[in-house]
């Protein structure tokens, strides 16, 4: 029966330090840089229950006993280099640890009979590095730019956004050995070193276009917007094997039928296969959109 010890509450103290410079009329860079201790992080233990010295069960606890804590800088930088073009420029690298990233994490070390972690660990939400730049183009009505197209190639917002940040972190699992009917590599997770690897990175551009027409009554807004300009296949889904999501001729996990026609199990039960559609971020998708302003 899982209860939870409501005396300790989670904690929270975060310092924080920046600095802004405007650097000209029309740039502005903000450095910051935080530090944030979590402590009381709810986590997981089994309590054993006896009864004249004999068990008789257990039960899980949930307790606010652990700790997590996150740190990083942060830098951004704002530019206008006319009234038509506004860019920026984001980058941040920090770095989150802990005894565990949930108390989910120590309920499964408990469920898989491993030991209680007693050191930090990366967290498995950390993702170190992330980069972005938001450039904007605009142009006001009968007032094209470099005065080209007037009454055609005006008014208008043209946003673009190019986006990177590093991969999910994972559990890398090993070759321990090969099944004896079928000859499939079998592979298994190296607890000692929980979330220490990071999957392949996220990159994308997004666009998006807004068209104005006065009509007299109202103005007409026509819109296109696409996202994953490249359609890059961003790893959502990890395979701890590879560290990207699965493609086909990868080496799969036990749990996983593999597709290769040499292991692929065909009798009851089956398992799925590893082809789930949200292994990868949203593909390269448009959206056209018409809207009408009074």
């Amino acid at each position: 029966f899982p209860t939870r010890r409501s005396s300790d509450l989670e904690t929270t103290v975060s310092y924080e330090l920046g600095l802004r410079s405007q650097l000209s009329a029309s740039d502005v860079l903000t450095v910051t840089a935080y530090y944030k201790d979590i402590f009381d992080y709810v986590t997981t233990r089994t309590l054993i229950l006896q009864s004249s010295s004999i068990s008789t069960g257990t039960a899980t606890l949930y307790l606010n006993e652990d700790y997590s804590r996150v740190r990083g800088l942060e830098v951004e930088y704002k530019t206008r280099l006319a009234d038509w073009f506004h860019a920026t420029l984001s980058g941040s690298y920090s770095l989150a640890t802990g005894k565990s990233s949930s108390a989910q994490d120590a309920l499964f070390d408990l469920q898989q009979g491993l030991s209680e972690n007693l050191k930090e660990i990366p967290a498995s939400f950390d993702r170190p590095l992330q980069l972005t730049a938001n450039l904007n183009l605009t142009s006001k009505p009968n007032q094209p730019l470099f005065g080209i197209g007037r009454g055609v190639l005006d008014d208008y917002n043209f946003f673009v956004r190019v986006f990177y940040e590093s991969g999910k972190r994972y559990t890398k699992q090993f070759l321990s050995g090969y099944d004896p009917v079928t000859g499939r590599p079998l592979y298994v997770p190296d607890y000692s070193h929980p979330n220490t690897e990071i999957s392949d990175p996220w990159f994308y551009i997004d666009l998006n276009f807004e068209k104005y027409f006065d009509v007299g009554v109202g103005k007409l807004d026509l819109s296109l917007e696409v996202q994953n300009l490249l359609d890059n296949l961003n790893s959502d889904i990890i395979n701890p094997v590879t560290g990207r999501a699965y493609q086909f001729g990868d080496p799969t996990v036990s749990t996983l039928n593999d597709p290769l026609p040499q292991y692929r199990q065909l009798t009851y039960p089956v398992s799925p296969y590893p082809y789930d559609p949200s292994r990868y971020l949203t593909p390269r998708t448009f959206r056209l959109g018409l809207a009408f302003q009074f």
